[in-house]
């Protein structure tokens, strides 16, 4: 009897969870295919005529086109090489005597406390002075930066998840630390690279500070166009909506793409050698 009622209690909790998690979804699907007038309207009419007028606008929009690319190229750069960088540096930190490297992962970990803010500033002088402002290198150097301990710390747990008598293995046949990190220690990270690459993915898709800081001008992403919608005037929620939805479409086939590695990914290094 107790366990059907905790079987039937946590079938409840499961539930409601799924609902409030798909429910923001599922109104900006709704508020999208609406007029911007029935948008307006609250609560929300979730019974209406669907309407695709917001999206025909926004693909025949060149500014939104554009900073859909930028978007997608700044993105896939950017992790590309937070990935990168964080596989390398991880791969150092767990495999070699590397000196003071337990402060560094500490500093690592520090990083990710500091709040954007706090740093978009000085780097807003900095690039002045370089003239990096408005530039996609620009802000690739800067994403890069601000991401790469993120993905360090990931890889560097999963890392030490995999035994080294693998490195060690390689090592007696004359691999060197190049050889021995690409064809032997990646192929077996395989699903901690997918689950590194979903989280850098997601955080640089919907950075919004430092593109309208460093950018914002000639280089503007969707979140920023995003932004834009709301004025003084009007917000148009529709088209905020719509937007939205577009951008959850490259995330989600992220996602799907990676699903077959992603959850035992983020499970990886969970015990050591």
């Amino acid at each position: 009897m107790v366990k059907g009622l905790a079987h039937v209690g946590n079938f409840i909790i499961a539930i409601a969870l799924i609902v409030v998690s798909i429910y923001p979804v599922a109104w900006l699907i709704v508020v999208s295919l609406q007029s911007d007038s029935s948008a307006y309207q609250s609560p929300t009419n979730w019974i209406f005529v669907p309407q695709f007028g917001t999206y025909g606008k926004l693909f025949a929009d060149p500014s939104f086109l554009a900073s859909l690319a930028n978007s997608v190229q700044l993105a896939v750069i950017a992790t590309a090489l937070c990935v990168l960088f964080g596989a390398m540096g991880g791969y150092a930190l767990s495999r070699y005597k590397v000196p003071g490297a337990t402060g560094l992962t500490f500093m690592f970990a520090l990083s990710r406390l500091v709040p954007t803010f706090a740093i978009v500033v000085p780097t807003f002088y900095i690039y002045r002075q370089l003239n990096l402002l408005d530039t996609m290198a620009g802000l690739v150097l800067a994403l890069v930066a601000f991401q790469v301990p993120l993905s360090a710390l990931i890889m560097y747990r999963i890392f030490g998840g995999i035994p080294q008598s693998l490195d060690e293995a390689a090592r007696i046949d004359g691999a060197g630390f190049l050889r021995i990190l690409w064809q032997v220690i990646l192929p077996v990270a395989r699903p901690g690279l997918a689950a590194s690459a979903v989280v850098t993915f997601v955080l640089i898709w919907n950075e919004f500070l430092f593109v309208l800081v460093l950018a914002g001008n000639q280089v503007v992403t969707i979140p920023v166009t995003i932004a834009g919608f709301q004025t003084d005037k009007q917000v148009l929620w529709s088209s905020i909506a719509a937007t939205s939805v577009i951008s959850l479409i490259p995330i989600l086939l992220l996602i799907a793409f990676a699903q077959r590695h992603l959850l035992s990914g983020l499970g990886m290094g969970a015990v050591r050698e």
